[in-house]
């Protein structure tokens, strides 16, 4: 009985939570089927539960298997919760004063406005530059689906609205992912190893900066805050593309 409430209330609140995600961010949400997916499992083990037939298949599968498949959840689990603690020493990061350049990584643009949460990074950008007068900053990002404009394009107008002189404002407008961002806008810079700070949401700025890395540069984490309601997606989503940068080589530590 314990199990089955505990399914109940999972499932429930993964379903809620994936239709305040769409609702919220829009169909087009990245990794939102993650928590229907979630939801999915927690309903079928609720029927597992309470169903007799659904219990006497779940005990006719081999012991050995049933153990196996429990290891492995245990694994990835404790995988996921190594990878969340990294994300968050990376939210909590120092900034530093005065570096050479700032590096801005594009988000979601959506028509020629930017999201939300693009909005909150160039916020964040912003307030660095104004503190910085000597520091030049890199948009950076190309042009997605449903974009009218590059996410580089987007950023510029809004820091120019923002009161950010356009001499200061390099673009940056081919890049589709993080490892292109850094790679690309590195490029433009002058110097041999030029101070460097990385503007991202919180959540994002630990895998930035090890992308960075990966690349040979030395940088900073700049974090911008990220809205509460979605913060559990973006950090459930930035677990699992940590994973995948440090395998692929993309980030070291």
């Amino acid at each position: 009985k314990c199990m089955s409430k505990l399914f109940l209330i999972l499932g429930t609140l993964f379903t809620v939570y994936y239709i305040g995600i769409l609702l919220y961010a829009g169909v087009h949400a990245s990794f939102a089927w993650f928590w229907l997916g979630l939801g999915a499992v927690c309903w079928l083990a609720l029927a597992v539960c309470r169903v007799p037939a659904l219990q006497a298949a779940f005990l006719r599968i081999p012991p050995g298997i049933r153990t196996a498949a429990g290891i492995l959840l245990a694994l990835g689990i404790a995988l996921f919760l190594a990878a969340e603690g990294c994300i968050v020493s990376g939210m909590v990061q120092k900034e530093k004063a005065s570096c050479d350049y700032l590096i801005v990584l594009g988000a979601q643009v959506k028509g020629t406005r930017v999201s939300r949460a693009l909005k909150q990074r160039l916020d964040r950008a912003a307030e660095y530059l104004r503190d910085n007068p000597g520091t030049l900053v890199i948009v950076s990002g190309g042009q997605g689906s449903g974009e009218d404009i590059t996410e580089a394009e987007a950023m510029e107008d809004y820091l120019i609205e923002a009161g950010i002189g356009a001499k200061r404002i390099r673009k940056e407008e081919k890049s589709v992912n993080t490892v292109q961002n850094i790679r690309f806008s590195r490029a433009m810079m002058e110097g041999e190893r030029p101070s460097i700070g990385i503007v991202s949401n919180d959540f994002h700025i630990f895998r930035a900066v090890h992308i960075a890395k990966a690349q040979g540069i030395d940088a900073f984490g700049i974090p911008a805050p990220t809205e509460i309601f979605m913060r559990p997606h973006y950090m459930t989503r930035e677990a699992f593309a940590l994973v995948k940068d440090l395998l692929l080589g993309n980030a070291v530590f």
